[in-house]
């Protein structure tokens, strides 16, 4: 079990712009915004460091306004895994919108990931963090 320490609110800032991305791209039809979101939360997948969003706010919060918040301890695995579930989420809407596969059913399930990422952001209820403990627990017995 590897944890490293994490800014809550800096991630929280960063999973609302990837819902805020993801809602404008559903709103204005465009593929390709949906496209860089899913690029820019995969690459989160491989380190928390290569979240753009999350290192921005934490950046602007500990160098700029001098704030050190208190960190919290997360698994690296977590991070990994909800972000990569997430990312993979999206990529299934994409292919399905850019192959034309039920691309209108596409695009409202674009907007239920969505409304999941705002509501792991806003009520802090992430259902890949519970599937990810599932599946720790389940691969423990």
């Amino acid at each position: 079990m590897n944890t490293c320490s994490v800014n809550d609110k800096s991630l929280r800032f960063s999973r609302a712009i990837y819902g805020l991305m993801t809602v404008i791209a559903f709103f204005i039809h465009n593929e390709w915004l949906l496209l860089a979101t899913v690029i820019l939360m995969a690459l989160g997948t491989f380190s928390l460091r290569l979240n753009i969003f999350y290192e921005l706010h934490y950046q602007f919060e500990e160098i700029i306004l001098k704030k050190h918040l208190p960190p919290i301890q997360k698994e690296s695995g977590e991070l990994s895994f909800v972000s990569g579930m997430t990312a993979t989420l999206l990529l299934i809407g994409y292919l399905l919108i850019h192959f034309k596969i039920h691309a209108d059913i596409a695009w409202i399930y674009i907007l239920v990931v969505a409304l999941l990422i705002f509501l792991a952001c806003f009520v802090g209820l992430c259902l890949a963090t519970m599937m990810y403990i599932l599946f720790k627990k389940m691969l423990k017995k």
